[in-house]
């Protein structure tokens, strides 16, 4: 089989699943919120619409992060710093280097997939607590350094001397920020359906016998850690121009929490997991934002809760979660 015989049945592969999923429960509702998504400058404008676009980024990340953790099973705390590199590398090749700001936000992905090659080398043959050690060491020094460069990033008071993507037109960023992240969506959901997916959740279950059926599993995570960085990479370019400032925060351990937090209540099995959980989080923090915070104890209430009764996520759960509350407040 050729390579482009091979492509052309992982599309054939893909367009089927998006088929049948999308008659499924969980299916119809992105379905529903896809729709939603484009009508979203319609409905709603100015902070609103920010907002929506905020969370659409955030989707982005977060399933960039469960597509190595989820599938490999890498729990990585490097992905909210391989984020801040991509940002950080859009708005330098914007505005120091005159590149196009779109053309730049797709190489800041770029970017960060190749620095992301560095920090996955000494954890593929590592699992567990010593992937989390060593990767959350490199998501520390990539911080200090952003902050002693502060001639280069701008330190801790940030960067904003970068072009705007389409002059500032918030309706056509908004639609760029939708059509790009709903690409690189799909593009993550083809690999899991085909068989880089299956090797993936085979590695995640059983690295020797993935191993022992011909799989070169150190190189099937190397590409793994490399794709997800590097659409990470690209959700922080985006988030840059949707903010107009990159600065120190964006790549903090507690941003990089959040994002866990978000995996792991929407489910870290699906591509729908991050989907379902940036919306409930996102949803909550800004809902919950004049608790100040009491919000963040919420929230984190929400991830005991789920971690125990809900193992596999709301998303990927196969009762309904109202079933599964009335279970846990009517037990004795």
């Amino acid at each position: 089989m050729t390579a482009l015989d091979t492509l052309r049945s992982g599309i054939a592969r893909t367009a089927e699943r998006l088929t049948e999923d999308a008659r499924s429960r969980n299916g119809a509702s992105f379905v529903v919120a896809g729709v939603l998504g484009l009508l979203a400058p319609v409905l709603v404008g100015g902070y609103t619409l920010d907002l929506v676009m905020q969370l659409i980024i955030l989707i982005l990340v977060v399933t960039s992060w469960i597509f190595i953790a989820g599938y490999f099973g890498m729990f990585s705390f490097a992905h909210a710093a391989l984020y801040g590199i991509g940002a950080y590398a859009a708005v330098l090749l914007a505005g120091e280097m005159g590149i196009p700001p779109l053309v730049a936000v797709l190489l800041g992905g770029v970017v960060a997939g190749i620095l992301s090659i560095p920090i996955a080398l000494p954890v593929l043959r590592l699992s567990g607590a010593y992937v989390g050690m060593v990767t959350l060491a490199f998501a520390e020094i990539i911080y200090r350094l952003v902050i002693v460069f502060r001639e280069v990033t701008g330190g801790p008071t940030g960067y904003t001397e970068f072009p705007s993507l389409f002059g500032g037109n918030r309706i056509a960023l908004y639609y760029l920020v939708f059509a790009l992240v709903a690409t690189l969506l799909v593009v993550q959901y083809g690999l899991l359906v085909n068989r880089f997916g299956l090797v993936a959740r085979a590695i995640r279950e059983a690295p020797d016998a993935a191993r022992m059926l011909g799989n070169n599993v150190p190189r099937y995570k190397l590409t793994g850690f490399i794709i997800g960085s590097a659409i990470a990479g690209v959700a922080g370019g985006l988030q840059a121009h949707t903010v107009l400032i990159i600065s120190p925060p964006m790549i903090e351990v507690n941003r990089m929490i959040e994002f866990m937090a978000m995996g792991i209540i929407g489910g870290l099995r699906t591509i729908g997991g991050g989907i379902f959980g940036a919306v409930i989080v996102f949803g909550l923090s800004e809902g919950l934002r004049d608790l100040g915070e009491i919000r963040l104890v919420i929230w984190g209430a929400l991830l005991v809760i789920v971690t125990i009764y809900f193992p596999n996520g709301l998303a990927g759960s196969s009762l309904d979660p109202r079933e599964r509350l009335r279970e846990l407040f009517n037990r004795k």
